[in-house]
């Protein structure tokens, strides 16, 4: 088990809230010294700015070591030796999933104990033929002692390597076959940018029963500004997310594309902005395509049960979030709690 510490800034989480469009005035304390910053929260995804903290992470640059990217040429130095799969014998590997648990919500001034572990490793059989290996990794971020974020990721190594001129992801390499679009048109979505009443009204079970359903266009022609934008704020500067020239000339992609927690940290805005940040208790998603500078991206929700046990009701949803082609790049699942 390895330890750290990660320090909870407003300057931060407004960095974070910018890079994932979310503009809930609750994340921007920090744009005003003068407001002050003892009201503001976190995003759900914002545990993964840890990895400015983290010296094992293998793709934070290092001052004073050759960095993995284009300098004149498309690769001026050796891909890190941490960031080896595991059993990868000329394999690629993928962020496959991500399982995020909350115990309480995090605040500027916080200074977070980060214990990781290695969680389980498994394996089976693709769809397209070779051996999948799947490797998970438990986070948990405890102030004073107590959780208030666990987070769980897993990895997929692939036995043969992925040819990435396909576009697809870590789940469409476990589970589906076809291309993602690259790029699609934003003008395939057609649903205008949503107005969010801040601050986020409290809802009852009975205005969310089963079946309710909620849509949200949470991006339209993503730039690579933004994708630059998010690796800043969370720390992730992997080439495939910030190197164009690495990608064209060696990886073989045709272009940059999101993080897959870039993703997951939009889709969080449906969530927040449908039942607000308090109400959160598991987010999990998994990514299935890449996302592509020029895609537009929309979240759907739905309401799948409903359980009341004494004051508190427990809610469990399904969530898709499409490009514009109409195609799955994530889906996942969320535990709201209510008053009943």
């Amino acid at each position: 088990m390895t330890a750290q510490k990660f320090p909870v800034e407003a300057g931060q989480i407004m960095m974070f809230a910018r890079a994932i469009g979310d503009a809930n005035p609750v994340y921007y304390a920090g744009e005003d010294l003068a407001t002050g910053s003892e009201h503001v929260i976190a995003p759900p995804t914002f545990v993964e700015g840890s990895i400015h903290y983290d010296r094992s992470f293998p793709y934070r640059p290092r001052i004073g070591e050759q960095w993995y990217g284009s300098a004149a040429e498309s690769s001026s130095g050796p891909p890190p030796a941490a960031a080896a799969g595991p059993g990868n014998a000329g394999g690629t590997s993928f962020h496959a999933e991500t399982h995020l648990e909350y115990f309480g919500l995090l605040h500027p001034g916080d200074l977070l104990d980060v214990q990781q572990q290695a969680g389980e490793s498994w394996e089976k059989a693709g769809s397209r033929g070779g051996r999948l290996w799947f490797d998970s990794y438990i986070a948990e971020f405890l102030r004073d002692g107590a959780p208030v974020v666990r987070s769980t990721t897993v990895v997929v190594t692939t036995e043969a390597k992925i040819d990435p001129s396909a576009g697809t992801g870590a789940g469409a390499a476990a589970a589906t076959d076809g291309d993602a679009a690259v790029g699609a048109s934003p003008a395939a979505a057609s649903t205008a940018w949503e107005q969010v009443a801040y601050p986020v009204p409290p809802l009852r079970p009975a205005d969310v029963p089963v079946g309710t359903k909620r849509e949200q266009v949470l991006v339209e022609n993503l730039t690579r500004a933004q994708i630059l934008m998010y690796a800043g704020a969370s720390g992730d500067f992997s080439p495939q997310h910030t190197d164009e020239l690495w990608n064209t000339e060696v990886a073989g992609y045709p272009t940059i594309f999101a993080h897959g927690m870039l993703t997951m940290g939009m889709s969080g805005r449906l969530l927040t902005d449908w039942f607000a940040n308090a109400a959160l208790r598991k987010f999990s998603m998994r990514f299935s395509r890449q996302v592509w500078p020029g895609d537009t991206l929309t979240a759907r929700a739905e309401v799948t049960s409903l359980t009341v046990n004494g004051d508190t009701a427990a809610l469990e949803l399904s969530l898709e979030t499409i490009n514009a082609a109409g195609q799955a790049v994530a889906t996942g699942s969320a535990r709201i709690e209510l008053t009943a």
